[in-house]
């Protein structure tokens, strides 16, 4: 019963950082990241580390978004399991850009979170294009 309440609470904070990202509120957002979050996102090629870092990095998603039409995302839940006070979530994310700048796609996600004094926040959070099957072979 517990665990469930966790569960919960857990997708309830991954929804709270995307509707915070579609608001373009990154101080509501940062707010769900533990400090020393790391970040694999699409639209960037390294690794953010630290929280200098992730301020620039806000900076840029912000700016890139704020280029683009509406945006709409969807999260769809699949497996979330905890260990203590560590949890793993994979989910997949559909996100739709409208014009200017048209942009939509479906995103592989993977959250690590760590149940912290005040909650659960994420420590890492990575983000992959979903493939669309394998590339031909054509030799």
């Amino acid at each position: 019963m517990k665990q469930q309440k966790e569960k919960g609470e857990i997708w309830k904070l991954i929804q709270g950082v995307f509707d915070a990202f579609e608001a373009r509120d990154v101080t509501s957002m940062e707010n769900l990241l533990h400090e020393s979050c790391t970040l694999w996102d699409l639209f960037e090629p390294e690794l953010i580390s630290g929280k200098a870092e992730r301020e620039a990095f806000h900076q840029r998603d912000k700016a890139q978004s704020m280029a683009r039409g509406r945006l709409s995302i969807s999260i769809h839940p699949l497996k979330l399991d905890i260990f203590n006070k560590v949890a793993v979530a994979r989910y997949w994310l559909k996100f739709n850009y409208e014009p200017p700048n048209a942009a939509s796609g479906r995103v592989r996600i993977t959250d690590v979170l760590l149940r912290a004094p005040n909650g659960w926040r994420i420590v890492h959070h990575h983000e992959g294009m979903a493939p669309e099957g394998a590339p031909p072979i054509n030799e």
